[in-house]
């Protein structure tokens, strides 16, 4: 009778991926994660049938703990651009709180490994988020943009923002009312 799995093995799998990822990128061994877990390498493939199933994984892993942070106390009945303004916050909030996490995403996001059927589970629980973009443009709050192409406008902003406050933070408050304020000129319409 096979063993149940332990969920700490698996957290600590991803953990340890995470960290990889971040430091590595996608080339990063599944022996320097499994090690890195302190598990054996075949304990990984346990947990994950195949290295593209652990990537897979750990994109929604990361993608949910964003949500963790930009969710909560979302304000769904303010207007667009108070909204989007939590949302940009949040996520700065989150890369400068979780710098191995944006990083394993960022090289995640770029590999060209991560299935769109991944790409939009992790989008599931930001979705209120995606439904509120939508509804802006079709007001006329937006630019007339693809989706993609706003998500990224923000992402990028977002990221330099968390870069310029992490190199410079005496001016933390500057850089993020600033990041902000470029956010919203490029996208509002």
């Amino acid at each position: 009778m096979a063993r149940p799995l332990s969920p700490e093995k698996r957290k600590a799998l991803l953990l340890s991926a995470v960290n990889a990822v971040a430091e590595l990128g996608v080339l990063a061994s599944t022996a320097s994660i499994a090690r890195g877990a302190g598990v054996a390498e075949g304990t990984l493939f346990t947990y994950f049938e195949t290295k593209e199933v652990l990537l897979q994984e750990l994109y929604l892993h990361i993608k949910q703990g964003l949500a963790d942070v930009v969710m909560p106390d979302y304000p769904h009945k303010a207007d667009y651009r108070d909204r989007v303004q939590h949302v940009f916050q949040r996520y700065v909030d989150w890369g400068l709180s979780h710098r191995a996490e944006r990083s394993a995403l960022g090289r995640l996001s770029a590999s060209g490994l991560i299935l769109e059927d991944t790409r939009i589970r992790g989008m599931e629980s930001m979705q209120t988020i995606a439904t509120m973009m939508e509804q802006a443009m079709e007001d006329g709050a937006f630019i007339d943009a693809p989706m993609g192409l706003l998500s990224s406008v923000i992402e990028d902003i977002a990221g330099r923002t968390i870069e310029y406050v992490e190199r410079f933070p005496k001016d933390t408050a500057r850089h993020r009312q600033l990041g902000f304020r470029m956010t919203w000129e490029a996208i509002k319409a």
